[in-house]
This record gives structure tokens, C-alpha cells and sequence, in this order.
């Protein structure tokens, strides 16, 4: 009698379905190629030979047993052999610069091959440090704004906590673009808009600090303010109609560079449109708006706009640390240990070089555009927990087992 034998999802991808033929600057989601299988089930001679080129050129930096013994470089004891391969490959062909002449060195395939074969048949040894910090079950849940929080602490006093200004006179900081947070910050520290408080702490920011604040107010949920105009709002909505084309038909502009008006401050919108008037705000195309605007109009305006329900943009809050791990985990395996071959094992791995690896596939300073898709968002925050959780698993190395399909007698 003939049965199917269920093959584990650790070797599937390993038997059946692959090209023949020499990989040549494999991407991580390429099949696994003819020659490339042998990595997976090295002969005692691959062993041996991988064993003598790593004595020779990667020893130093990795150790021979493959645990680093610096922080930022890689520990490769049990890493998987064809992401090995493949990264060797990478720095021959100019895919990965490194500064490294090693990472460079004249290898043949065969000799990278049995490296990697080598290094994947060492036992990882655990992080125990980081493993008694964090431990192996250890996912962090906490506040995925916490790496600005101080720097917001400036702004709560006049704009509240979540951006919904109480005091007459202040802007509300909801239902705008991230990308016009960021304009706007940048205009005061230019001396496009002339505040002297807001120069000093807006310069006091970097842009990354900025993006991820215009982010935050983004995401809470707009409020309309208290202060509402002393105008006639019927009349505001009939002026309002030159404004259709970048605030929206309601004040709730789709524009990224454009702000919303609808809910904000009566106070505030007629103070920045005297600004506009006399100057204190460069932009040209807000002077030729309000230039034919009277007092009266701009009070009616101000009424108009306080009046509407502001809407919250539609932008994606950032993720939190148990979040971006499951997104992780999707190609690198549960706690870091992959079962594909072609990913890395970031389990027990150096937290420095996890650090340096995220911030430079998020840097867009790699060809890997499938890792700067999936790291594209992480803050610095994000990038240093992933990097302290995945050092603290506990590596596990894999063995790939062929089995046959056959008769049972």
C-alpha cells in the first residue's frame, strides 16, 4: 500500500520545484538553486573545506566558531547557509558595500558554499546576558510614541495633550497632514513664519522627531475648538468657496501640503491670516488670497471654518513592538529562529548589528527592496526594541533532513 508522507515545512521548499543552474546576485525570494541544495546537506569534506576557509578569511571578525567577539558584527554560528551564500555573493557583486576587503575576498562558489555550509553547522550559542534581561517570552507592549513623548511635553501646554488646543488663540494640531506638520515646523525655524517661541523650539527637533510628532497628532481624534468666530458664518461659507481648492468644500482639505481649517481656532485663524497680510507668513499664493480680503471677511471666515466637524486624515498609527515582531516573524521565523533557509536567523543574534542592519534597510541604503518595504516605518525607537527582543530568543539551529517518498513494506 502507497502513502503520501508529510513532509515538514522546514524541508518542502527544499526538494521539489527549484531552477537549475548557479545563482548569480539571488535576491532573499528566489527558489533555492541546484547547487545551492548542497549547503543544506554538506558532506564531511564540504565541511572540512569550509572549515579551512574560514580559518583563513572569516575567522577574525566572526571567530571560528562563529560567535562574534565585538559588538556589531554578526554572530554566523547556526545562521541559515543559503542566506549565508547569498550575502557572500551580495558583497562580491557590489550589491552590499562593505569597507571590509574579507567580505570581498576572491572566493569560488564552491569555497562559499562550504563556508556557509560550515558556519550553518555550528550550535548558536545563546545571548545569556540579553536572555536573562528580557527572556525568551519577553514581547514588550508599550506606548508606540514613547520615544517623542519628551520632546511633545513642550508643546501640551498650549496645544493639550492630543493636539486639541482649550485656549482661545491656540491651533488645534488634529486633522492635519504629517507632511504639513513638518512644513509648517520647518517655516518657523527658516524665519518663514515669524514666532520667535516656536523658532526656538522647533529648531530644538530633528526632522525625524518632527515626522513622528506630525504622525502622532495625525492619528488622535480632531476635536472643534471652543472658540468660535463673532462673524456671520453664512457669509464665511460664501467666501469660502475661493478656498475649495486646497482646504476642501468643508475646510477638511485631501491635500497632503494643505492644512485643514474646518474646527480650528476662530482666534488663531484670524491672527495667521493678518500674518499672511502683513507679512509676518511668507507664501505667496496666501497673499494673493487674503489680499482682497477685508477685516470682516476674514471674521466671517474665521466663524465659517470653527463651525465645521474636522475629519482625521487617513493615516496608519505606527505599529507597536508586538506588531512589527509578527511582521518579522513572517519571513525570520517565531522569536527570530527562521525555518527557510534563505532568511536569517535574528534569534541570540548581536543587538548593535540588528540595530545597524534595521536603520539601514529603513535608509533605503540597501538593494533589498522587500526588507525596505517591511522596515519602512520604524522609528528609532522601533528599530532599537526589535533589535533588544530578537537578541534576547534563544538561537536555535536547524537541520535539513531529506525524505524520501517511497513505498512502506
Amino acid at each position: 500500500m502507497k502513502k503520501t508522507v508529510h513532509i515538514s515545512f522546514l524541508i518542502f521548499v527544499i526538494l521539489f520545484g527549484f531552477a537549475s543552474g548557479l545563482v548569480q546576485g539571488a535576491s532573499p525570494t528566489d527558489p533555492i538553486q541546484e547547487n545551492e541544495k548542497d549547503a543544506l546537506f554538506p558532506s564531511t569534506s564540504m565541511i572540512s573545506h569550509g572549515r579551512e576557509v574560514a580559518e583563513t578569511v572569516c575567522a577574525d571578525c566572526h571567530g571560528m566558531e562563529g560567535i562574534s567577539d565585538s559588538q556589531g558584527k554578526p554572530h554566523l554560528a547556526g545562521q541559515r547557509a543559503i542566506y549565508l551564500y547569498r550575502v557572500q555573493q551580495a558583497y562580491q557583486s557590489g550589491a552590499r558595500d562593505d569597507q571590509n576587503k574579507n567580505h570581498k575576498a576572491f572566493l569560488n562558489d564552491k569555497s562559499m558554499l562550504a563556508v556557509s555550509a560550515y558556519y550553518a553547522s555550528l550550535n548558536p550559542a545563546p545571548n545569556l546576558e540579553a536572555l536573562a534581561a528580557a527572556g525568551p517570552a519577553d514581547v514588550p507592549e508599550e506606548d508606540a510614541f514613547m520615544g517623542i513623548r519628551d520632546a511633545m511635553k513642550r508643546c501640551v501646554k498650549c496645544h493639550g495633550e492630543t493636539g486639541n488646543a482649550e485656549g482661545s488663540g491656540m491651533p488645534n494640531l488634529t486633522a492635519q497632514d504629517p507632511e504639513y506638520f513638518v512644513t509648517s515646523m520647518n517655516a518657523y525655524i527658516d524665519g518663514s513664519r515669524n514666532h520667535n517661541l516656536m523658532k526656538k523650539l522647533a529648531g530644538s527637533l530633528d526632522e525625524t522627531t518632527l515626522k513622528e510628532m506630525g504622525v502622532y497628532y495625525a492619528v488622535q481624534e480632531p476635536v472643534r475648538t471652543q472658540t468660535q468666530g463673532a462673524g456671520d458664518a453664512s457669509v464665511g461659507e460664501r467666501i469660502a468657496d475661493n478656498c475649495e481648492a486646497c482646504h476642501g468644500d468643508d475646510g477638511n482639505s485631501k491635500k497632503a501640503k494643505m492644512p485643514t481649517l474646518a474646527g480650528q481656532d476662530a482666534k488663531y485663524f484670524i491672527k495667521a491670516m493678518q500674518h499672511y497680510k502683513d507679512g509676518k507668513r511668507q507664501y505667496q499664493k496666501m497673499f494673493e488670497a487674503v489680499e482682497q480680503l477685508s477685516e470682516q471677511d476674514i471674521i466671517d471666515l474665521a466663524t465659517y471654518y470653527a463651525a465645521q466637524q474636522p475629519l482625521k486624515r487617513n493615516i496608519r498609527a505606527p505599529l507597536k513592538s508586538a506588531e512589527w515582531i509578527k511582521r518579522c516573524e513572517r519571513c525570520h521565523g517565531v522569536g527570530g529562529n527562521s525555518s527557510d533557509p534563505r532568511f536569517p536567523m535574528l534569534a541570540g543574534q548581536d543587538e548593535n548589528y540588528l540595530i545597524n542592519s534595521l536603520k539601514t534597510s529603513a535608509g533605503q541604503e540597501v538593494t533589498n527592496s522587500t526588507m525596505h518595504l517591511m522596515s519602512d516605518g520604524l522609528s528609532s525607537m522601533d528599530i532599537k526594541r526589535l533589535a533588544a527582543y530578537f537578541a534576547s530568543q534563544q538561537p536555535k539551529a536547524v537541520v535539513y533532513i531529506p525524505v524520501p517518498y517511497g513505498d512502506d513494506k
